[in-house]
């Protein structure tokens, strides 16, 4: 009874994985064009889950979560903070919680739980408790595994050290039943149903599992087996190509956070929100937009979008002092943007408004145009007096050390005439 109930809802999960491929591949065959290097993409997955009981579900939405959450860090902390590093910015460094323990924990490839997960499940005779034990044994002393006495909650620590394990997520610790792990995970479809399907007489039903077998193999009397086939390897696979995707694009976030657990509106707990917005990282990102600079621009990209705007002689500037004459034009503040080795990065909002200065009107354009020549000269002007003024400062530096040198001289013949004549005058 149990295997034809398993028989059963692997043949569903099938039927609903090949129709669900179908659908997105007829819609991608709708568009006007077949491949492009530029798209616009949105991922919309389900948030972290905590409930009474935890199964296989929440694990793997949790760990799909915390893979994501290691892509915002990277994206958004991490390669920020390299960059202003990589152009000489001298900005505060913010400190940030890496979870890539708590990643390796669920799949290191060594002793990870959906690796030890996966082989539990090839045994002939595999148990969740087993299972449960070999993760114990096999991540002993990890900070991110806990048993489930350990949980805060009365619920979870009624359950056995043998049927389940709580792990320390980036959003909060999660106690997981593993009751029903070896089952969720097993994807297998048998023999004799794949069959049915490839024989079947619905022509769209046939369409769906295009590897099909010889009519043949359904007939004759062979062995049925149930072949092992991994949900949690697939997760992971198709995680990771996600993953790869993503790393690849120019990234945008929405973080969506739960404002109370009464499902009502106009209702706000102050103490669950700010757990939310500090376990997902927002206080830190928070903290490098007000220290750092999230708008930048590259000098060139500046220069060919403005240099229209001003004559000939001012435009062949190069982009870099143009860029500095420009900012100091139209009155910024010098706190308002920060000049690196290859950009100009701004302050939040004052690169709109530095554009929506460039875009007003002609007699406008034609002040901002010699204050730039005024700023240029007296740029100049400046850098020839501090040059005129270091010049003298070294010379009179020069002539300092040479006087300094002769006195030195005569400190030292001094001193040797009466070391050696010294004695003469003691016999006196």
């Amino acid at each position: 009874m149990d295997q034809a109930t398993a028989a059963r809802d692997a043949l569903a999960k099938a039927l609903y994985s090949h129709l669900f491929d179908h659908i997105v591949s007829q819609v991608n065959q709708c568009f006007p064009f077949k491949t492009s290097s530029t798209f616009i993409g949105v991922l919309d997955i389900a948030g972290f889950e905590f409930f009474d009981l935890n199964s296989f579900e929440q694990f793997c939405i949790n760990y799909c979560n915390e893979k994501l959450q290691q892509f915002f860090n990277e994206r958004v902390l991490k390669q920020e903070q390299e960059l202003y590093k990589k152009e000489g910015l001298n900005v505060r460094e913010i400190h940030f919680i890496d979870n890539q323990d708590c990643i390796d924990l669920i799949e290191s490839k060594n002793n990870g739980i959906l690796v030890l997960l996966n082989e539990e499940s090839k045994l002939p005779k595999s148990t969740f408790q087993h299972f449960t034990t070999e993760v114990f044994q096999k991540n002993k002393g990890h900070f991110r595994l806990a048993l489930p006495r350990k949980s805060h909650l009365v619920i979870h620590r009624n359950i056995k050290d043998d049927e389940g394990f709580l792990i320390r997520h980036f959003a909060g610790a999660v106690c997981y039943n593993t009751c029903e792990f070896i089952g969720k995970n097993n994807d297998a479809l048998h023999s004799d149903l794949e069959a049915v399907l490839h024989t079947s007489q619905d022509n769209f039903l046939k369409s769906l599992f295009p590897n099909k077998q010889e009519a043949d193999n359904f007939l004759l009397p062979t062995k049925k087996k149930l072949a092992f086939d991994s949900i949690g390897s697939k997760f992971k696979n198709q995680l990771n190509k996600l993953m790869e995707k993503l790393r690849n694009t120019g990234a945008n976030f929405i973080r969506c956070i739960k404002p109370n657990g009464t499902m009502q509106s106009s209702s706000f707990e102050g103490g669950s929100i700010l757990g939310q917005l500090e376990c997902a990282g927002m206080v830190s990102v928070l903290q490098l937009m007000q220290e750092g600079y999230p708008s930048r621009t590259l000098f060139n990209d500046l220069y060919k979008m403005y240099g229209k705007y001003l004559p000939q002689k001012l435009a062949k500037l190069d982009p870099r002092t143009f860029c500095q004459a420009l900012f100091r034009a139209v009155g910024m503040d010098s706190e308002d943007f920060k000049f690196g080795m290859t950009k100009v990065f701004f302050r939040p909002g004052k690169f709109a408004v530095f554009d929506q200065i460039m875009q007003s009107d002609p007699e406008n354009l034609k002040a901002l145009v010699s204050k730039v020549a005024r700023w240029i000269v007296v740029n100049r002007w400046k850098k020839a007096i501090w040059c005129a003024i270091s010049v003298q400062k070294l010379a009179n530096k020069i002539k300092y050390r040479a006087r300094a040198c002769i006195t030195i001289q005569k400190t030292v013949k001094m001193f040797l005439a009466w070391k050696r004549h010294r004695p003469r005058y003691d016999r006196i």
